[in-house]
C-alpha cells in the first residue's frame, strides 16, 4: 500500500495537471505498476467514506420507524454502493476506449482519476461531518455539498482534458462517464439494497 509520502507525491502531480501544468505527469507513476497501485486510493478514501456513511446512517434512522436495524450490514451495503460507483465508470471507459480512440490515454486517465478521488472524498466528507457534529447545520451543509460536487466536476474535467491531450469533447464525454453513471447506479443500488429511507 502506498504510504503518505507517495500519495502526496501523486497528489502534487494531480494538482499540477488540474492547473494545466504539463510537468504534472512527471509526478505520477504511469506504468502498469502505477496504474495498479492507484487503486489503493480506494483504501485511502475509507476514512472519508466512514464519515459519510455514519452521517447517512443517522439520516436514515431519523427517517425510519424506531427500532429499524442499521448495523454492520448497513455499512457493508454502503461500501458496495461506493465501490460500484468507483468501478463502474472505469469499466465503461475501458469498454469505450477502442471505439472512441483513447486507448493510449486510458491508463493515464484511470491513474490520475483514482488519485484525485482522494481529495474529492475528503472534501465531500466535510459537510457530512458537519451534520454529525452540528445537526442544525444541515441546510448549510447541503449547500456546501452541492458546491463540492460542482467543483469536483470542474476539476475532474480539467484533469481529464490534460490526460487526453487537451481534446475538449472527449474530455467532456469522459467526465460525464465519471459523473452520471455512478449517480444513476447509486440511486438504484440504494433502492435495491434498502439504504434509502422509505
Amino acid at each position: 500500500m502506498p504510504g503518505l509520502d507517495e500519495v502526496l507525491h501523486y497528489l502534487t502531480g494531480v494538482f499540477l495537471l488540474v492547473r494545466q501544468k504539463q510537468d504534472g505527469f512527471g509526478w505520477l507513476d504511469l506504468t502498469l505498476r502505477g496504474l495498479t497501485r492507484s487503486f489503493w486510493a480506494i483504501v485511502w478514501c475509507l476514512p472519508a467514506f466512514a464519515v459519510i456513511w455514519a452521517s447517512w446512517r443517522l439520516y436514515y434512522l431519523g427517517s425510519m420507524p424506531a427500532g429499524t436495524p442499521a448495523g454492520v450490514a448497513f455499512f457493508v451495503k454502503l461500501l458496495v454502493i461506493d465501490l460500484a460507483g468507483w468501478l463502474l465508470p472505469l469499466a465503461l471507459l475501458a469498454a469505450g476506449a477502442r471505439p472512441l480512440g483513447y486507448g493510449k490515454q486510458l491508463g493515464v486517465v484511470v491513474t490520475a482519476s483514482n488519485w484525485i478521488a482522494v481529495p474529492f472524498a475528503y472534501a465531500a466528507a466535510v459537510p457530512f461531518a458537519m451534520t454529525l457534529l452540528l445537526p442544525e447545520s444541515a441546510p448549510f451543509a447541503g449547500l456546501l455539498l452541492y458546491a463540492v460536487f460542482g467543483a469536483s466536476v470542474v476539476l475532474q474535467f480539467r484533469l481529464v482534458w490534460m490526460c487526453v491531450g487537451k481534446q475538449t469533447l472527449l474530455a467532456a464525454a469522459i467526465t460525464a462517464i465519471f459523473v452520471l453513471p455512478p449517480m444513476i447506479a447509486g440511486q438504484e443500488l440504494q433502492r435495491i439494497l434498502g439504504t434509502l429511507p422509505a
